[in-house]
């Protein structure tokens, strides 16, 4: 029985590939690398002159509790307003000078920090990612500012019924 189900699921695996479009069907593989200090760095190639850097942690709503609930966004926000080599206007001009974009976002799952821009520019937006991940100020002043711009986020979560059902979807799972 097992057997059989396993037999029709492979079978129909071409008629499953013929539906989804080119550009899917045609994606680079993923490489996964492990290096020596255990940090797993996933790449593909691609055909473009730009490139997407990032770090994905296991660091979301899923691995808080009471007492921390809500750190891991927190620090999302925090890790733009600056660094103890680069000040928050100084990571904004090396970004958008090298014609790159800098973002970040917390999930149920995780937190994502990423970089957008050419090629050629990895390494300077691998050293602007490290540089915001090891070395944020976390300065007093900075924190009160964005205390208030997470609660209001907070607000209009709370006011998108799409969003509440997501969050009592997650609760109840």
């Amino acid at each position: 029985m097992i057997r059989s189900g396993i037999k029709r699921a492979f079978s129909s695996m071409p008629a499953m590939e013929a539906r989804f479009p080119m550009s899917v069907s045609n994606a680079a593989a993923t490489e996964v690398t492990t290096l020596a200090n255990g940090l797993r760095v996933a790449s593909e190639g691609g055909h473009g002159e730009t490139a997407t850097v990032g770090v994905w942690i296991d660091a979301g709503s899923r691995y808080e509790t009471a007492q921390n609930n809500g750190a891991a966004h927190f620090l999302e926000h925090m890790a733009f307003k600056g660094t103890s080599k680069r000040t928050q206007e100084a990571l904004e001009v090396e970004i958008e000078n090298i014609g790159g974009h800098l973002n970040a976002y917390t999930s149920r799952e995780m937190t994502v920090y990423y970089a957008q821009c050419f090629k050629q520019d990895i390494p300077q937006a691998v050293d602007i990612l490290s540089d915001i991940l090891q070395n944020s100020l976390l300065d007093p002043a900075a924190i009160d500012r964005e205390r208030s711009v997470i609660l209001r986020e907070m607000e209009e979560v709370e006011k998108s019924q799409e969003e509440v059902r997501v969050l009592l979807f997650y609760f109840f799972v």
